[in-house]
């Protein structure tokens, strides 16, 4: 799991157990959203919601959302990630109100898909996959075999491109991203 230090759109919450008619009530039993909970050595946990165009990350040090409904408490300190906290406390009460994270929520940084793609590429490529095999799976067959041989070659480089990009980002450069 993402350290909550290494990524400032993880939102720190205290859980303290609540009736489940209370109005602020959070229950993980109530949530359609692919959920992943991780007990911490030491106690405290770490919740995953979402999937892997949208997740949102709680960090739980004092409590538990495993013994059923909780009243939380956020911690927002500072002024450096409270806009990306803030982005994570609105996808959370989207989730709670609708069941869902509605896209303008989302994809909020439109360059999620490249980052993606670009990791894609990495592994695909560490595992010696060609290059144009490696088109295939980002830009799919149509557009490979409409393109892959045509003179300008930029699909090539497109994929040289995104080998590049995830090769930076494997080694350190996704801390970049999360500030």
């Amino acid at each position: 799991m993402w350290r909550a230090d290494a990524d400032p759109s993880v939102l720190t919450v205290d859980a303290t157990p609540t009736r489940s008619d209370d109005p602020d009530a959070f229950d993980i039993k109530r949530l359609t959203a692919p959920l992943l909970v991780v007990k911490r050595n030491g106690g405290g946990e770490h919740l995953l919601v979402g999937d892997e165009t949208c997740q949102l990350r709680l960090d739980v040090p004092r409590g538990t959302v495993l013994d059923g409904p909780v009243r939380l408490r956020y911690e927002l300190v500072g002024t450096v990630a409270l806009e990306a906290k803030l982005l994570t406390l609105r996808r959370l009460l989207a989730l709670l109100r609708l069941r869902r994270i509605p896209r303008a929520l989302a994809m909020a940084d439109r360059r999620a898909r490249r980052w993606m793609m670009a990791l894609r590429a990495w592994d695909a490529h560490a595992a010696g996959v060609t290059h144009r095999d490696i088109a295939v799976i980002l830009f799919g067959m149509a557009t490979v075999d409409a393109d892959w041989n045509g003179g300008s070659g930029y699909l090539r480089c497109r994929v040289q491109r995104r080998i590049r990009l995830g090769e930076r980002l494997v080694h350190g450069g996704y801390r970049q991203l999360l500030k």
